[in-house]
């Protein structure tokens, strides 16, 4: 019961954020509001009592690995296999050399154990692509370095985990084993990568098998076709740690097969590719608020448990040189890389340095160390200093990026103008209907849905047509033909205007086919009722 509790309102919370956003933040990024209520329930007793404890391994298998594998399904497998050295060098070279950088300077400068500045330094090197999307939150990253970016992050995780790993075996058995990491890195990135694209090839046979069979437009074939595909990931990460390969490579090779497999099997079953797709970009933002949400908590929980002395200045201090060590490594690698593809100028080279945003895994590499032989004063530590990189790599960028990039057209910028576009094309498809004979009755139903469309009419109104609704016989069967004539001729009138709104005003294109696909929607919805 207690789960059941705990799910339910840590979803409601990530509802309650973007309600938020909607309403009165529109130009701060969903995640920090969420961020912000997680703090504010960790701080209040009785909601931080609701909330379990972190599990580290659920939170990478049920949430990160997810997240991934629907990423690496948004990303073309043309797109990495062309661009593997660069990948490699900014996923394998550039974080062993900013894993030794950062080691080095906290060894140095603070007096730490070299294996405990390693275990630092390692967690320290995954990047977020979620948390890098909060941070430029109406700006536009240059493409090539939002490339980058986005591919850094989908394969640095198992870096920093062998990393992590041959730190902690030097840290607990005092003995550096270099030949054995490098053994570990190859099988658990290899072998993850072929578990994935196995399973995967599996899962996708299996689909295309059930949806081309005699029985493929049975919504009892549909069914466990699309349970399936949402419990892929899971079963990938959790059987790829079972046999120590990478569990987050694995997925996110999985999603990389499954991108080819969508770009040719739209239409084989449509209605499975929409309801999918659908469903996909709901479960993504509730995974995505849920990331930011823990973190605040988390946060929180951390920096109560903690006593401010001498041992909390110096994690702030080492997290500020791991921030910097970062930093610097990832700038002078853009710059000077041979295997990026193109000179990379000074400014974007910036630009991909501060956009390395920390977060979700970093914190569960972190509290992975609680189940291992870390001494608690030490582990203290690792959580504060990787707390105060975690905040430096968001409030840093949020703040330069300001600066250093072209502004986007703001999202309420954009739904403000779809909005007016919305009204006038409503108002050409009853312009067009009064040409037209209609039934007094069927005339007042459409006028009420196509009002409905955009947003003008109230709850009196609403209450009003229900009370109408029941009092009324249903149609005969050829009102009811008349009548789905009628409205697919209104649908029709404002695709029309739509399509010629489009053509003009190019500058809020992706706004308008948000748009027309509500219209397609609302033809569908209405299509639907009269089939029942």
């Amino acid at each position: 019961m207690n789960v059941i509790v705990f799910i339910g309102f840590i979803m409601f919370a990530v509802a309650v954020a973007n309600m938020i956003q909607q309403r009165l933040f529109r130009k701060i990024s969903v995640n920090y509001i969420a961020m912000l209520i997680g703090m504010a329930i960790a701080l209040i007793p009785q909601t931080n009592q609701m909330i379990e404890g972190f599990s580290s391994e659920i939170f990478m298998g049920v949430i990160v690995a997810p997240l991934l594998f629907f990423e690496g399904q948004r990303t073309r497998l043309y797109n990495v296999v062309r661009s593997w050295r660069a990948i490699l060098g900014l996923t394998v070279v550039m974080i062993i050399l900013a894993t030794i950088t950062a080691a080095f300077g906290i060894y140095l400068s603070i007096g730490v154990s070299l294996p405990l500045s390693f275990i630092l330094a390692a967690i320290s090197t995954p990047t977020d692509a979620t948390a890098t999307e909060s941070v430029v939150h109406g700006l536009k990253l240059p493409k090539k370095i939002e490339f980058y970016l986005k591919d850094e992050s989908l394969f640095n995780d198992a870096s920093g985990i062998i990393l992590l790993n041959m730190a902690v075996d030097w840290y607990i058995h005092k003995q550096l084993r270099i030949g054995e990491a490098i053994g570990n890195f190859i099988y658990s990135a290899g072998g993850g990568i072929v578990l994935g694209v196995l399973i995967a090839v599996f899962v996708i046979f299996l689909r295309q098998s059930s949806l081309r069979s005699k029985h493929h437009l049975a919504s009892s074939a549909i069914m466990p076709i699309e349970v399936l595909y949402f419990l892929t990931p899971l079963v990938i990460y959790f059987l790829a740690e079972k046999i120590d390969v990478s569990g987050i490579i694995a997925v996110v090779a999985a999603g990389l097969v499954h991108n080819v497999e969508s770009e040719r099997s739209r239409l084989t079953n449509a209605v499975v590719f929409y309801d999918s797709y659908a469903f996909l970009e709901v479960i993504i933002n509730i995974l995505n608020g849920i990331v930011f949400l823990l973190l605040g908590i988390i946060i929180i929980r951390s920096m109560r448990e903690d006593v401010f002395n001498q041992q909390t200045i110096d994690a702030i201090i080492i997290g500020v040189i791991l921030y910097l060590a970062n930093l610097a490594i990832r700038f002078l690698y853009c710059r000077f890389s041979i295997t990026l593809r193109g000179k990379i100028s000074s400014k974007d080279a910036w630009i991909f340095s501060l956009g390395g945003i920390h977060g979700a895994v970093t914190f569960a590499l972190a509290y992975t160390l609680s189940e291992l032989n870390v001494n608690l004063a030490d582990f203290h530590l690792i959580l504060i200093s990787e707390i105060t990189l975690i905040l430096l790599s968001m409030i840093v960028p949020t703040i330069a990026f300001r600066f250093m990039l072209e502004k986007d057209k703001p999202d309420y910028s954009q739904r403000a103008e779809v909005d007016r576009v919305r009204v006038e094309m409503v108002q050409y498809a009853l312009k067009q209907i009064d040409k037209i004979y209609l039934p007094v009755k069927i005339r007042k139903q459409l006028e009420f849905d196509l009002r409905a469309q955009m947003n003008q009419t109230s709850v009196e109104d609403f209450i009003k047509e229900i009370r109408h609704t029941a009092s009324q016989k249903e149609l005969p069967d050829d009102q009811k033909e008349f009548r789905a004539i009628v409205y697919r001729y209104a649908f029709r009138q404002e695709r029309n205007y739509l399509g010629r709104i489009a053509q003009r005003e190019q500058e809020y294109r992706h706004g308008f086919l948000t748009l027309y696909r509500e219209i397609l929607m609302a033809e569908i919805v209405f299509l639907t009722d009269e089939e029942n």
